[in-house]
């Protein structure tokens, strides 16, 4: 059992929260491509974890994991299944939005139907029994999908390219896959046909839909041999006078998410709705550089300079130690009118 553990940690928690690297030494254009790796955009919070605070980490998420959960009334953040249902099949001939969970979305916008960051698995984990495990169930499976136009994942973690659902989903052969660079071999080999893996300030054209790929202040890696060997981004999309921001994983900068904005408001039409990244914060300490604070996730969707700003990467898993409905409740709080908190599985119609 104790090798079991170790190993799951090893695994799993070591890719998840990844190793800070050395960014000097020679440069190459453009700057986040580093001697055959990726690298944060310049001046980007820096991470450094010591191994000790790694280890007091993830006691402390064992510890929290096996305790009692702060859910609160769980009831109230998750659609029942056949009103999330009801709600999706309402919104078929619309322009709508659709919490699946986490950083997925159900997204149609002029008649084409995106589908981001997809897992509908039971664990954001390599492992089947093991790892964070789904403490807000699934009201809307694979199943019940509608077929997917446009398939966008924004960094090779777990808890956002789930290799499982991959496999599941249907309709890979008429499904454009946007990737970030060196992803895109876990979609052909899945056999995904029309794969477009893309760097930062690429765009893909599929019918009106026109999506970006932008920075990012993040990393990736599936297993302690490849870090930062496969690209992270947030991305844009838009179509028929629609758009919207997807942050990915991210944390706050003072420049790079300005110059976002401005390309969205020159190629996509401003930015209508904001999905910001806002759990697995707490510590601070040990998650800056790689995920907002409620607070920032604001700051940084009004630099994009969104009109409404939808919450995610919370509520779904436990992946950090704030209290489950904290991130939220503080989002709320400093987002005021902008902000509109989802519950899984409901289904907001796009004016």
């Amino acid at each position: 059992m104790k090798n079991i553990f170790v190993c799951f940690l090893f695994v799993f928690f070591l890719p998840l929260f990844g190793c800070s690297k050395d960014l000097a030494g020679n440069q190459k254009n453009p700057w986040h491509h580093w001697e055959g790796t990726f690298r944060n955009p310049p001046n980007s919070i820096s991470r450094e974890v010591s191994v000790f605070d790694r280890l007091k980490f993830f006691s402390s998420l064992l510890l929290a994991r096996n305790g009692s959960l702060e859910l609160g009334a769980l009831e109230e953040h998750v659609l029942g299944s056949e009103e999330a249902l009801s709600q999706l099949a309402a919104s078929a001939e619309s322009n709508s939005i659709t919490w699946i969970g986490h950083s997925t979305f159900l997204v149609r916008i002029n008649g084409l139907t995106i589908l981001t960051d997809p897992i509908f698995s039971d664990r954001a984990s390599p492992l089947s029994f093991a790892g964070p495990k789904r403490r807000a169930l699934l009201n809307i499976n694979i199943k019940n999908l509608p077929l997917i136009d446009v398939v966008i994942v924004s960094h090779s973690h777990y808890d956002h390219l789930d290799t499982r659902t991959l496999d599941a989903l249907p309709g890979k052969e008429s499904m454009t896959a946007v990737v970030p660079l060196g992803l895109g071999k876990f979609f052909t080999d899945r056999g995904f046909v029309d794969v477009r893996e893309v760097d930062w300030y690429d765009e893909v054209i599929v019918d009106t839909l026109k999506v970006t790929a932008y920075p990012a202040v993040h990393w990736s890696n599936r297993t302690p041999f490849d870090v930062n060997e496969t690209l992270w981004m947030s991305y844009g999309f838009s179509s028929g006078g629609t758009s919207i921001f997807h942050t990915g994983d991210t944390d706050i900068h003072e420049a790079v998410f300005l110059e976002v904005g401005e390309h969205m408001s020159k190629n996509h039409n401003g930015c209508d709705i904001g999905l910001m990244s806002i759990g697995a914060y707490s510590p601070e300490s040990f998650m800056k550089g790689a995920h907002m604070t409620p607070e920032s996730g604001v700051k940084l969707g009004r630099q994009i300079g969104c009109s409404r700003l939808i919450p995610m990467h919370w509520g779904t898993f436990r992946l950090s130690l704030e209290p489950f409905f904290e991130p939220r409740n503080r989002f709320q709080k400093a987002a005021g009118s902008q902000a509109h908190a989802m519950r899984i599985g409901e289904t907001l119609l796009i004016d």
